[in-house]
């Protein structure tokens, strides 16, 4: 599903010896890709793809599972010596140097008689960097980078789409990041990746100011929404919305029968504390998996103590405003906030709520994706509460500005999606 949302276009899947072009090679890598999201991080997700010398094509595979076989790999698995002689392979990360749970696939590849691999993206992780291309090079296989890439011109790798437009060039380079943006942000920055995913009325309401929200959306946008959640390591909610609604932010999706996630709650008043044995996410979840962001004045009392013995993680971080005049509890700072679960090993997170967390994480300039999910219904600014309550732009040149855009059907509802 994903991959239909951000690639705009589907590929029928083909037959044995259908001729493919070049492109079509790499898009269909995408999407086999996108077959093993919400499966394998903190690794990305790679699709790869096989034709023989007349582009006729062979096999093809995805990275399935964390610690399970490399999409090279299962492309090639089914495939004889006398199918590969002279084959070209498409994927759309370059292949790994290094070896960690599975072998270096750049080195697999290059004991087999190819006549070249394209890979889509350069890998920024330092294990590979480059590194993966060289081995494939040296080894006297032709090896491209199928976009432009400096990093990768520096050391002699050519680039494959050399007679497109800067336009053309740019829409590949935004459909082959998507299939791994977590993973490059979290090399290129060192920090969390950061979603939001948000579901409103056509007037941009969220919910009622009694907090009644459900449900804005249809039953297919929320089978999505849990999709979402499933790509994500984590889910982000504020206490408001927790005291609120209750829910338990588990991940229900068909695709993902037992996949966990870990909760972050930022709860700057320690409020959910107080009555920690109502809420229903230890219902569903681990104690390990639940994580509450408080302020710095919320002490160690008894009951958080108990908590804590529990195994549930309570982290006192600073507030966006701190000051000793200020009475009344400062929202907190979204900067720490990442720094802190970045800390705590986490890669991706999808923001769900409330209005102000939404609000705030906008305005620091912190968030990389957006997903809006807007139902055909008005609910009224009057007793609503729209997403972005808490941002203000001063003139129409401080708008803010998505890229990489894109907008699908669910039901009734329309999801649009793009980058920050």
């Amino acid at each position: 599903m994903n991959s239909r949302l951000l690639l705009g276009e589907w590929l029928p899947e083909p037959d044995r010896w259908e001729i493919l072009s070049d492109s079509q090679a790499m898009r269909l890598a995408i999407q086999e890709a996108f077959k093993g999201a919400g499966q394998t991080s903190p690794n990305p997700i790679v699709g790869c793809v096989v034709l023989d010398g007349k582009n006729r094509f062979l096999a093809k595979g995805f990275h399935e599972v964390l610690g399970g076989p490399h999409a090279e790999v299962n492309a090639l698995k089914e495939l004889t010596d006398a199918d590969v002689k002279g084959a070209k392979v498409y994927v759309t990360l370059e292949p790994c140097a290094h070896s960690g749970k599975t072998p270096s696939c750049a080195k697999a590849l290059a004991t087999l008689p190819l006549q070249q691999v394209i890979f889509g993206l350069f890998d920024p992780n330092p294990l590979v960097a480059g590194q993966g291309a060289q081995i494939l090079h040296k080894a006297g296989i032709r090896v491209a980078s199928f976009v432009a890439n400096p990093e990768l011109a520096k050391i002699g790798i050519e680039f494959h789409l050399k007679d497109v437009s800067t336009d053309v060039q740019q829409e590949w380079v935004s459909l082959l990041e998507q299939t791994c943006e977590h993973f490059l942000w979290n090399f290129r920055k060192q920090a969390p990746f950061v979603s939001i995913k948000v579901a409103s009325s056509l007037d941009g309401q969220m919910a009622l100011k009694n907090g009644e929200s459900k449900w804005i959306t249809c039953e297919e946008s929320r089978v999505f929404a849990h999709y979402l959640r499933a790509s994500h390591e984590a889910i982000l909610v504020g206490a408001g919305t927790l005291l609120t609604d209750n829910p338990k932010l588990d991940v229900r999706h068909p695709r993902f029968q037992n996949k966990v996630n870990k909760v972050v709650v930022l709860d700057s008043q320690g409020r959910c504390l107080r009555d920690f044995s109502s809420l229903n996410i230890l219902k569903v979840h681990q104690p390990e998996n639940l994580i509450f962001l408080v302020g710095p004045s919320v002490e160690l009392k008894k009951q958080k103590e108990t908590i804590l013995n529990s195994g549930v993680k309570v982290v006192n971080i600073g507030t966006a405003e701190l000051n000793a005049s200020v009475t009344v509890a400062q929202p907190l700072d979204p900067q720490l906030i990442l720094q802190q679960l970045w800390q705590l090993n986490i890669k991706s997170i999808l923001v769900e709520g409330g209005a102000k967390v939404i609000s705030s994480f906008i305005r620091a300039q912190l968030a990389q994706r957006l997903y809006v999910f807007t139902a055909p219904i008005i609910m009224g600014a009057k007793n609503g509460r729209s997403w972005t309550e808490d941002l203000a732009t001063s003139s129409m040149k401080d708008r803010i500005a998505l890229s990489w855009h894109r907008t699908q059907e669910f039901g009734e509802d329309h999801l649009f999606t793009g980058r920050f």
